[in-house]
């Protein structure tokens, strides 16, 4: 049971980054390429990553606040 929320919780974070990956391919600016979703959404799973794995509070925010400035 432990393993099945575990996974889901990772499916969760992939499919935020794919999801987030496609609506800045789609609606995002007329320059926007592939390289520049793939980036936003690798991103935006590295932040929800961090979320998930570290349990210091601190240390979740620190990282979360760096990451935020990359693209």
């Amino acid at each position: 049971m432990r393993t099945r929320t575990r996974a889901r919780r990772w499916a969760f974070v992939l499919l935020s980054g794919v999801v987030a990956a496609a609506v800045v391919y789609v609606f995002g600016p007329t320059g926007s390429d592939l390289l520049a979703s793939l980036a936003v959404g690798s991103v935006v799973f590295l932040m929800f990553s961090v979320a998930l794995v570290v349990p210091n509070e601190r240390v979740k925010q620190t990282l979360i606040d760096l990451l935020s400035l990359l693209p």
